[in-house]
């Protein structure tokens, strides 16, 4: 028997990666790839930052004891028509993580600020970054993350800015988002179409699935995607590394994997062995969803990694994970799952406003599922100690209280209210790149005349937003110039440049 067969491990409560933003690895390569672009393509303009009070629920009538909180947000008038103030508005959206002034000081949305001289805001997601308040954690405040409570915040943000700025109809506003903040950014439009005139949804996973196997089959396929330096060979061997990692898991070789993958601590359930290899997931993850957007790693760089040399494809692998630990300042691999667990069930506020992780977990298990599996009737290429999805499920109960039942159900009613994949919208545009994984909940097609899709082959996730460059491949530059021009047509001011 096992040394992991205990009453402990039979609970099978098993942590679950999700999102844009899942541990330590996935959460510090998306930083680096988010300083990176900033240090590159960042203008320097002068950001204003303010506060706007909102109410914790906006959908029943205030009482004497109504929570409410200061939600942040930026303003960059830089390009807005001063003289006239007629100028449009353009509306960053946040999402599940900290905003600053530096998401409205580069990128696309500069681009187009530009062009229609718009004035832009940026506005903080409740809960996330300093839009929070004492105990907004506990398991009785955190039921008012919703997206419908975003949302509410969003309309009553654009009613204060425009009242605040003297603003008037002539001031017409364009949503903007990307990832989840991109399914924000259609939903507005869609439930509050008076307030913004369009919408621009990057990467938006607007279809809720609880059981999302397409993530690791777009990963996949993406290793082995000759447009990004891919190969079947790279994908091939990713796989027969994993599965070397398995034979080794399943007789225990603890040591010699401590050794190899640089253990912090010894193995001590089966769940930290599945922490374990859900880190390993995140590294090749987080390189696919963000190909291309660091220099130093991307999908190029793992293959060449794994096909170039005459080591096995285990060795290979090993070789590579030392490799990455090292340029991401990490000493070793932190595979405590007892210590996660801890984390998603710590109800204090973060001072810095760093936290993230329990915010996001609860809005997955309460609305969205995306919970990322590797099953055997997949492509995916990593161990197969994360398939399961029940496993998976568990946590939303242990955590939050939230039974399969529930799950299921915030899920189910996620996409009733909003569509799926067909919301039902006008004058909104979903960008999306074959690289991404995410683009496998989104809308990939035109639905209508003005509900459009851009699939961008060779592209990740969100690449789209970025500040324009001569490195950019030619179906990058002429999304986002389509981009503008479908934005220039909703505003009505759209010239041939």
């Amino acid at each position: 028997m096992s040394r992991f067969s205990s009453p402990l491990v039979l609970l099978l409560v098993f942590v679950l990666r999700v999102s844009c933003l899942r541990t330590e690895i996935f959460s510090k390569f998306r930083e680096l790839v988010h300083k990176e672009q900033y240090m590159r393509w960042g203008r320097g303009d002068f950001i204003e930052e303010g506060t706007i009070k909102q109410p914790l629920d906006h959908f029943h009538p205030p009482t004497q004891k109504s929570i409410t909180f200061e939600q942040r947000y930026w303003m960059n008038s830089n390009y807005w028509n001063n003289y006239y103030r007629d100028g449009p508005v353009f509306l960053y959206i946040g999402g599940e993580f900290e905003m600053s002034g530096d998401y409205i000081d580069s990128g696309h949305i500069l681009e187009m600020a530009e062009q229609y001289r718009g004035l832009i805001f940026g506005v903080e997601h409740r809960f996330y970054g300093l839009s929070t308040f004492e105990k907004c954690m506990d398991n009785y405040n955190i039921t008012f993350l919703t997206s419908q409570q975003a949302l509410a915040d969003l309309a009553h943000f654009v009613t204060f800015a425009r009242k605040l700025y003297n603003m008037t109809d002539a001031n017409k506003w364009i949503a903007y988002g990307g990832s989840y903040a991109g399914s924000l950014s259609a939903w507005f439009r869609l439930k509050y179409p008076k307030l913004v005139v369009g919408a621009v949804a990057s990467s938006a996973p607007v279809e809720a699935k609880t059981d999302f196997q397409g993530y690791h089959e777009v990963v996949a396929s993406s290793f082995a995607s000759t447009l990004v330096n891919g190969s079947a060979k790279c994908r091939d061997n990713l796989k027969l590394a994993f599965y070397k990692l398995d034979e080794m898991i399943e007789r225990e070789d603890f040591p010699t994997l401590a050794r190899d993958f640089r253990f912090c601590q010894k193995i001590s359930s089966k769940n930290d062995v599945w922490q374990f290899t859900k880190n390993l997931a995140n590294i090749f993850d987080g390189i696919v969803q963000y190909n291309n957007e660091n220099g130093e790693y991307s999908i190029t760089t793992v293959c060449r990694n794994m096909t170039y040399t005459d080591d096995t494809p285990y060795a290979k692998l090993v070789q590579f994970v030392q490799n990455y630990l090292a340029h991401m300042g990490m000493r070793c691999l932190n595979n405590n799952y007892t210590s996660f667990v801890t984390s998603l069930k710590n109800t204090r506020l973060d001072p810095l406003g760093k936290a993230w992780l329990r915010q996001w977990f609860y809005q997955t298990c309460s609305q969205f599922g995306y919970f990322q599996t590797c099953e055997a009737n997949t492509s995916c290429v990593y161990s197969t100690m994360l398939a399961d999805l029940p496993h998976y499920l568990d946590i939303c109960c242990d955590v939050f209280g939230l039974p399969e039942k529930k799950v299921y159900q915030g899920v189910a009613f996620t996409n009733s209210d909003y569509g799926g994949k067909t919301p039902n919208g006008s004058k909104i545009v979903f960008v999306n790149g074959s690289i991404d994984p995410w683009h496998a909940l989104s809308v990939l097609t035109n639905l209508t005349t003005s509900e459009l899709a851009i699939f961008i082959p060779g592209t990740a996730h969100c690449a789209d937003m970025g500040s324009p460059s001569p490195q950019d491949p030619h179906n990058l530059t002429a999304a986002r110039w389509e981009v503008s021009r479908l934005v220039g047509m909703w505003l009505q001011t759209y010239y041939e440049a």
